[in-house]
């Protein structure tokens, strides 16, 4: 038992398995949650509890911990063998920089009754000499493996041990003892024990438990942590919370986390849209022929390409913010008028020129954009809107006459000539470049409203077979986004090709698909590489 009880080397330096996680890649920042990184930046000591239901995540978790913090790290475990965590982790053999001490305690050398006998012992000697150290006898009372641990941490240097579970080390080691052996201590007496004998170092310890209710250590520690799976849209979600940590802001209490590929990865809100970052559209990484590409490949990976001739419908909670939609919508206009195809927007309207253009010019060259860009005035007011706050957009702005032809047919009888939108989206098909019509169905009830022609139930049944006409006229895809229960959106419904339902909750945007039916995803914001993200949680 440590350096003082040895009766085996199971736990002695020399046997712990060491390996080296692979380089802390720039986005592990990003893969805890803020509050959880400034708690390690704490000096020590610090106690952290971390509960919830087996197969949460909570090993997952605790592993990025470790290989976020500094110092010397120790992991206790007694989920899996050495082999088993290192196949199941295989990044933590990968690096050279940062040395992750693993110590099995699945097999324990020493009871509390075991204990108890030797300490008899020791009181005898420890009486007969005089000496009387509390510390010392605390230190005795612990696991093994605990005092193990203890002993290898540098007394003068940040440091961090992660039990885990707590729950299979303590019971083991009391071995069924509860109230009715007064001379030998109760789990709850092992426990103050514990964290008293961690405020005499300068080490962070996470104390990991099999269940999400309290207990006394929950009052404690410094800080908790729950984990938990649930049900969501019929997708599993993983929710973490954080309902304390002292001496820490909270500023988000609760985040949506995934484990795959076996690293944790909570998920930040979005930020507002003069803050949020917005990476370039990807290329195509390869031709499809009569297919439109999204701009990036998470969408692509998820949903697919973008089938000419079809539509994609994207169904929104009223939480979710225009801004954030055209985070989804940008990469896919960037992407085909880069490649010299037309793409036209009939926005929704409370969205501003600003709002549009910032979206949008990024990704592609302006001389681009006042090629292939167009962008409706369903209001009658985005145009006089572009030429105060975002001039570049005016050239790209179509009024609202040139969205619908003429009420009245030439009087000599000849054919209507072409709208200005029907025109520019002909001149990108007859050379093969891809036609993209991405529309707000806000819009075109404001587009209805601002021309006197409401959105009756007639116009309303007859939109699909308008819409099947239109695609037909032209190798076109046709992206529409609107509220669930809106009457012209659910018109659409048995055209679509791609649904994908947007789900609002605690400031992050869930990402259903029903068809294809994907898994839980979540939106990210952009990076320097990516226009965005859309992690799997699993």
């Amino acid at each position: 038992m440590g350096s003082f009880l040895r009766r085996s080397g199971q736990y002695s330096l020399r046997g712990a398995a060491v390996y080296t996680p692979r380089e802390v890649p720039v986005s592990l920042a990003q893969r805890l949650p803020e509050e959880l990184r400034e708690f390690l930046s704490l000096p020590g000591p610090q106690s952290l509890l971390v509960r919830g239901a087996p197969g949460s995540g909570k090993t997952t978790l605790c592993l990025a911990l470790l290989e976020a913090a500094t110092g010397h790290r120790l992991l206790l475990t007694s989920r899996v063998s050495q082999a088993e965590l290192q196949r199941g982790f295989p990044w933590l053999g990968e690096n050279g920089g940062l040395q992750i001490q693993i110590v099995d305690t699945s097999n324990l050398d020493a009871t509390v009754r075991d204990v108890g006998r030797t300490m008899v012992e020791a009181k005898r000697v420890v009486n007969e000499t005089g000496v009387k150290n509390r510390e010392l006898n605390e230190f005795l009372w612990l696991p093994s493996p605990v005092q193990e641990a203890w002993s290898r941490l540098p007394p003068d240097s940040p440091s961090i041990v992660v039990i885990d579970s707590w729950d299979a080390l303590v019971e083991q080691y009391l071995g069924g003892v509860g109230t009715n052996h007064p001379d030998l201590p109760d789990r709850s007496e092992v426990e103050r024990m514990l964290l008293r004998h961690l405020g005499r170092g300068r080490a962070h310890v996470v104390i990991v438990l099999e269940r999400r209710e309290e207990s006394q250590l929950d009052y404690l520690v410094n800080g908790v942590v729950v984990t938990q799976r649930e049900m969501g849209n019929d997708r599993l979600e993983r929710w973490l919370q954080l309902p304390k940590l002292r001496g820490i802001r909270i500023a988000n209490a609760n985040y949506p986390y995934t484990v795959e590929a076996a690293r944790f990865q909570c998920i930040e809100p979005i930020k507002a849209y003069t803050h949020m970052r917005r990476g370039p559209f990807e290329h195509e990484p390869d031709s499809m022929p009569a297919h439109v590409w999204p701009g990036s490949s998470a969408f692509a990976e998820n949903f697919g390409r973008l089938p000419l001739g079809k539509i994609t419908l994207i169904e929104t909670d009223g939480d979710i913010q225009e801004h954030v939609l055209q985070l989804l919508l940008s990469p896919m206009i960037s992407s085909v008028v880069s490649l010299g195809g037309r793409a036209l927007l009939i926005p929704s309207p409370s969205l501003s020129a600003k709002e549009i253009w910032d979206s949008v010019h990024p990704g592609a060259p302006r001389q681009r954009l006042e090629q292939g860009f167009r962008v409706g005035d369903v209001t009658g007011q985005l145009e006089t809107d572009a030429k105060l706050v975002a001039p570049e957009l005016g050239k790209m702005v179509v009024p609202l006459g040139g969205l619908v032809p003429a009420s009245h047919p030439p009087a000599n009888g000849s054919p209507a000539p072409q709208t200005a939108v029907a025109q520019f989206l002909a001149s990108g098909s007859t050379k093969g470049a891809p036609v993209l019509n991405v529309a707000y169905v806000q819009g075109f009830y404001s587009m209805a409203s601002a021309l006197g022609n409401p959105m009756t139930p007639e116009v309303v049944d007859n939109f699909p077979a308008n819409v099947q006409a239109g695609l037909g006229s032209a190798p076109m895809h046709l992206v529409v986004v609107g509220q669930n229960g809106v009457p012209l959106f659910e018109s659409l419904r048995s055209l679509a090709e791609i649904q994908i339902h947007l789900r609002a909750r605690q400031g992050r945007v869930f990402v259903y698909g029903s068809m294809p039916w994907t898994s839980g995803l979540v939106l990210t914001e952009g990076t320097a590489t990516i226009p965005y993200d859309l992690l799997r949680i699993v």
